[in-house]
């Protein structure tokens, strides 16, 4: 289905939805040229809907839902199902949020207000007068915005950068972001982000956390630097300060006044360094001095800290007192092989990242191998094996068709894939943390596997509860 020109969408109303929608398209048409109708359906309804009205195609989608009133499932199949299909519609699409149950209505307010629509979609309400056969029509102010909205706004500021999907469908990734998100609400305290290389730990910093707390975000990647350098970086230092300090320096430090300072790969960073930002962290006022300087400065900079190590191995590499002090918070972003549900998601906003031309199709191609080796790969390098592929893939599409270029490349990645079987299938870490992951995920694919905790039970002989118990305990995989 290609949608383009002014798009209308809204639920078949059970009474009199002929009626309403004729209605409603006459009093729009008056303002903007409707040519396309999205209409919902219940899976179920004997509803007899025509091709066409007036100069709008009408496209008649089934929504599978059993009972129209649950908020919930009605939220989950429009936000996955529908809303993608209208994504491209800037300035273009209309809602009629009256149609259906209260709860289709508040549904569309819920996903208005969580900035999922394309900017400059219009909500409109209708009431339909039987004795007069007449539709009122009136556009609705809904300007309540979350958290997500903004999220997503700045998707669209900036559309070419990948970002997670802030409404995880995955139960491991939902939980990291709704801890998150927690926890991004605490300031001046430290956050500390663990994960797997290439999970998006950084890409999380600069997109989901920088917008909820509304700060800009100052880096300073700690690897390969040595104690003068990481110091003189953090803390800044005055002229003659040592040698070849020739001129003074601010220092990160300063730089991040009133925004984010995020140390990544914070393993990496040199004792001493660890041992002074000890002392800046424990005063409120946050005071430090600059290399060869005898004043005091204060920067009310929030602290966020990352480390593609577990738990156990960062304890090792660690300044204990500056661990304590920096992991107070501490979040661990799950690979994606623990999420296999957002990976479609992930595979498109990483096919956009890496598009450069207009000659490379803005739709990530989804074939089926793709379809097997992301649903089954233990994609170890997690996003980083999807951008790999998404190159390999564009290189080969000037050449040849889009099937054989999907092969091609997918023959081309796996040649060079390097699995470490230990990490990938079994976790990191000690004997007991590996186990609970494999627990985890064990739980986790049976579920999706089987459909529920009841019909997994019964196929691996086991109780219900043994495998929710696994399959929600997050915080020990």
């Amino acid at each position: 289905m290609e949608l383009n020109g002014h798009i209308l969408l809204c639920w078949h109303a059970e009474r009199a939805g002929k009626e309403v929608l004729e209605n409603t398209l006459k009093k729009l048409e008056k303002k903007f040229p409707i040519k396309q109708v999205v209409y919902l359906v219940q899976s179920n309804s004997t509803a007899e809907v025509p091709d066409s009205m007036g100069s709008a195609t009408i496209h008649c989608i089934g929504v599978d839902l059993e009972d129209p009133t649950e908020h919930q499932v009605i939220y989950q199949r429009v936000r996955d199902d529908i809303v993608p299909l209208v994504q491209h519609c800037e300035n273009q699409l209309h809602i009629n949020i009256s149609p259906g149950t209260p709860a289709m209505h508040s549904v569309w307010l819920m996903l208005s207000a969580g900035g999922a629509f394309p900017v400059g979609t219009r909500l409109w309400s209708s009431q339909y007068n039987k004795k007069t056969n007449r539709t009122s029509l009136k556009p609705v102010d809904f300007s309540i915005t979350t958290y997500l909205a903004e999220i997503r706004a700045s998707r669209q500021i900036d559309p070419e950068l990948a970002h997670y999907e802030p409404e995880a469908k995955s139960p491991a990734r939902h939980a990291a972001l709704k801890r998150l998100k927690q926890y991004a609400g605490l300031n001046g305290h430290p956050l500390l982000l663990l994960g797997e290389r290439g999970t998006g730990k950084t890409r999380l910093v600069e997109t989901f956390l920088s917008t909820i707390k509304q700060r800009q975000v100052v880096a300073l990647a700690c690897g390969g630097l040595d104690s003068t350098v990481a110091e003189s970086l953090l803390f800044g230092h005055v002229k003659g300060a040592f040698t070849g300090a020739e001129k003074e320096r601010e220092g990160l430090l300063g730089k991040a006044k009133g925004q984010i300072l995020f140390l990544d790969e914070v393993q990496d960073l040199p004792r001493n360094v660890q041992r002074e930002l000890v002392r800046t962290l424990q005063d409120p006022k946050h005071r430090y001095r600059r290399l060869g300087s005898d004043e005091e400065n204060t920067s009310d900079f929030e602290l966020v800290c990352a480390s593609n190590l577990n738990f156990d191995e960062l304890r090792k590499k660690l300044y204990p007192d500056f661990l304590d002090r920096i992991a107070h918070m501490t979040v661990e972003i799950p690979p994606l092989r623990d999420c296999r549900d957002d990976i479609p998601d992930d595979w498109q906003h990483v096919w956009t990242e890496s598009r450069r031309t207009v000659s490379t199709p803005e739709k990530a191609p989804l074939s089926a191998p793709l379809k097997v080796l992301l649903k089954e790969h233990p994609l170890a390098g997690n996003m980083r094996d999807l951008q790999r592929l998404a190159v390999l893939i564009m290189a080969w599409l000037g050449e040849t068709t889009e099937k054989e270029a999907v092969e091609i490349a997918i023959a081309e990645w796996q040649r060079w894939d390097r699995i470490d079987s230990s990490e990938s299938d079994l976790g990191m870490g000690s004997w007991n943390n590996r186990v609970r992951r494999f627990q985890h995920r064990l739980a986790i694919w049976a579920k999706q596997h089987y459909g529920d905790w009841n019909s997994a039970a019964k196929a691996l002989e086991c109780t219900p509860k043994t495998l929710s118990s696994h399959g929600k305990n997050t915080d020990q995989c």
